[in-house]
């Protein structure tokens, strides 16, 4: 729940920006358009980590889950000896086939076409809503002892540490975010379908974590437990069958459904010049087939050879990335600079106030709290460097909206229009940075590295002569050439964001 309603905060950004940019890229575009080019290149990088290393993660935990059904494992160990000697069932650093047939497969539905995938993927939602729903009530049936005498047994840092690690499960309002261009009428319907994902999301989640604790309540030293195990603990063979066969079944929805808007993303940068037409070009049926094979050709190389224990935490650290992204791009497009810098200060403030809460986020959550938690000292220049940036965040944000008039369309009642900005923006920053304090200092050297590679392929093409580069004005930034006179616009010479 806590994880929930940190995504609320950002998911108001996401429902304006959504509303005001109804087309595919999802954060990508609201980066690009908010905050420039470079921006724009991280935001991809936290997509491709939301969307298809995701994908190939939970691909291997399906091959995980279906080795042990049936008392198998055909794998090789990163070090090339047999299964369990170097890698085991909790330490998957091993080569993956199964996992990347399963990734292959997905990439196929999707380079069929839409209507393909809105068949599969509403008979499989169905089918997994059902499944989820039996988990929680047959896991209340089994509902023994009083949870709540030893509840969080962890503590505050067990919690924190949770709630950073479950932003997995809320990657999907932003996926709906990357297929607006999808939909009728996206102005209205976007912010209703992500309030909806959103909502629905932290409803099953926390109740089927509620169920698991209630029928498996916490004992010293125990390990994790998944509800296959608790069933079967509790003399319901059936049911942990029944659940087994069921993720089995259902699981390679999630595949799809995280390959499915990867090239939706990669089109939305080749619009704009970033990487070569091949991945914008469409069929007749208007299915990005050459760029879905190339992104899930990667993909299923990621699948294979790539552990789910290194992704699990980089895919965390790329959903809370790419909500700060949105959040800022936010802020900076309600005041002058959507799609072109018109207000040079705002956008000045806006970069300040990531770096404040930056480091607000962090020091609050190394210095202060995590040793109150474990009962040490305080480190004091923590304390000073988190009141610093937190006083300097709030001048920056009373600055901002009490310094500037705001520069789109707010009287357009088919926009929605998020509370609070810049305010509201910058307390989730706050807190995603917060939960970044979390993970492992090896999961920011993944990302980094990822980042990096990211961008010697950008610069390579970019710099490329023949390179035509193709930058894509916004629906937003129409808004604004209509709002403002030339003089405060900067007329038709207004410099694009980079």
């Amino acid at each position: 729940m806590a994880a929930g309603l940190i995504s609320l905060l950002s998911s108001m950004s996401y429902m304006e920006l959504s509303s005001r940019l109804p087309t595919k890229g999802s954060c990508y575009v609201f980066s690009y358009h908010g905050l420039g080019e470079l921006a724009g290149v991280v935001g991809a990088v936290c997509l491709t980590m939301e969307y298809g290393i995701s994908g190939a993660g939970v691909a291997r935990n399906w091959s995980a889950k279906l080795s042990n059904a049936i008392g198998y494992h055909p794998v090789l160990c990163h070090n090339f000896k047999p299964f369990g000697q170097g890698c085991d069932e909790d330490h998957d650093y091993y080569y993956d086939p199964i996992a990347a047939v399963m990734t292959l497969l997905c990439t196929w539905v999707v380079a069929r076409g839409l209507n393909m995938g809105k068949i599969v993927i509403n008979a499989f939602t169905f089918a997994k809503i059902i499944l989820v729903a039996f988990m929680i009530v047959a896991g209340l049936a089994c509902w023994t002892g009083n949870q709540f005498d030893n509840f969080a047994p962890r503590g505050a840092p067990g919690v924190i540490d949770a709630t950073s690690l479950l932003f997995f499960g809320f990657i999907g309002f932003d996926e709906v975010c990357c297929m607006a261009s999808k939909a009728d009428n996206p102005s209205k319907t976007m912010p209703r379908a992500l309030a909806g994902t959103l909502i629905g999301a932290a409803l099953f989640s926390g109740l089927a974590q509620f169920s698991l604790a209630a029928m498996v309540p916490y004992t010293v030293g125990m390990q994790s437990i998944g509800f296959e195990e608790a069933f079967a603990n509790k003399g319901l063979f059936w049911a942990r069958w029944l659940v087994s066969v069921g993720e089995l079944v259902l699981l390679p929805l999630v595949v799809l459904l995280s390959v499915l808007p990867q090239p939706e993303v990669t089109a939305a940068m080749s619009e704009d010049g970033l990487i070569p037409s091949i991945f914008r070009r469409k069929n007749r049926e208007g299915t990005y087939v050459q760029g879905t094979w190339l992104c899930g050709g990667i993909l299923t190389l990621v699948a294979f050879a790539v552990p789910f224990a290194v992704l699990w935490d980089v895919i965390s650290l790329g959903v809370l990335m790419s909500f700060n992204l949105t959040n800022a791009a936010l802020i900076n497009m309600r005041y002058g600079n959507g799609g072109a810098l018109r207000k040079p200060w705002v956008d000045v403030l806006v970069w300040l106030l990531m770096i404040t809460t930056c480091i607000a986020g962090f020091t609050f959550n190394q210095g202060i709290l995590s040793p109150l938690l474990e009962e040490e000292p305080v480190i004091t220049l923590s304390v000073v460097f988190f009141g610093l940036s937190s006083a300097c965040a709030l001048a920056i944000m009373g600055g901002i909206r009490f310094g500037f008039e705001t520069r789109c369309d707010m009287d357009d009642t088919s926009l929605f229009k998020a509370w609070g900005v810049p305010f509201v923006p910058g307390l989730a920053m706050f807190c995603n940075f917060f939960l970044l304090a979390t993970l492992p200092w090896m999961t920011w050297a993944y990302f980094s590295a990822l980042l990096i590679v990211f961008f010697i392929l950008y610069a390579a093409y970019i710099v490329r002569p023949t390179t035509t580069k193709v930058v894509a004005r916004s629906v937003i930034e129409v808004v604004m050439d209509q709002s403002s006179s030339p003089d405060e616009s900067g007329g038709s010479s207004a410099t694009v964001l980079a």
